[in-house]
């Protein structure tokens, strides 16, 4: 069974299915932080982000010893590690217990090593602290939206923050870039993730319960 040590990395026995979910929180109005709908909104002005679902925030789950544990950079400390915003790992069956709020995309991988040099790297950035400053100002320079750097342990070590859809992409392609929630779901859109319909079914058929 898949758990966390005390410093908050995710430790598991093996990897139970060769596909990545990233999963997309809708911000409309959905509950008390008015953070995800300034974000949905703020995001949604960029031209790029032209027609996307009003997301806020993206997380990335791995499958692990039968369970689907997502990663992700949190602005609510409850729902953090230790009680603070930053880098963390949730189990599904948390993260997701309001289905009808999140859309997943799924991606079918086939090389084991790359599912867990993903999770290694989730694992690498346990620690750092929500950017709160950088989810507001790195879409003012235009160019600093296409700019990526290869996440080098150099590079890894300077990071003292970093905010969610940064994080996911990060992890996912081990490219340090500037992508808001809206931008990285077309990301996986155009890198062979589908999107899942019915969360709750689909949790529901790979015996998660949410």
């Amino acid at each position: 069974m898949a758990k966390l040590d005390k410093d908050g990395h995710l430790i598991y026995d093996k990897i139970s299915l060769n596909s990545v979910i990233q999963a997309n929180y809708l911000a409309s109005m959905q509950d008390d932080s008015r953070v995800d709908d300034v974000i949905n909104i703020y995001t949604g002005l960029m031209p790029w982000n032209k027609g996307t679902p009003p997301c806020s925030h993206t997380e990335i789950g791995f499958w692990v010893d039968g369970e689907l544990w997502f990663f992700s950079s949190t602005t609510r400390k409850e729902l953090g590690a230790n009680g603070e915003t930053g880098t963390r790992w949730r189990k599904g069956t948390k993260l997701l217990h309001n289905p009808d709020r999140w859309l997943l995309q799924e991606r079918v991988h086939h090389a084991w090593k790359d599912l867990a040099e993903k999770i290694d790297r989730a694992n690498s950035m346990i620690g750092l602290k929500y950017d709160f400053t950088g989810v507001f100002t790195d879409f003012v320079i235009p160019w600093a939206v296409w700019k990526e750097k290869d996440l080098t342990p150099e590079l890894l070590a300077k990071l003292k923050k970093i905010y969610c859809s940064k994080a996911v992409h990060v992890v996912d392609t081990g490219k340090l870039a500037v992508y808001s929630p809206k931008r990285q779901y077309t990301w996986a859109t155009e890198n062979r993730y589908k999107i899942i319909i019915d969360t709750a079914q689909f949790m529901v058929k790979r015996g998660q319960v949410v």
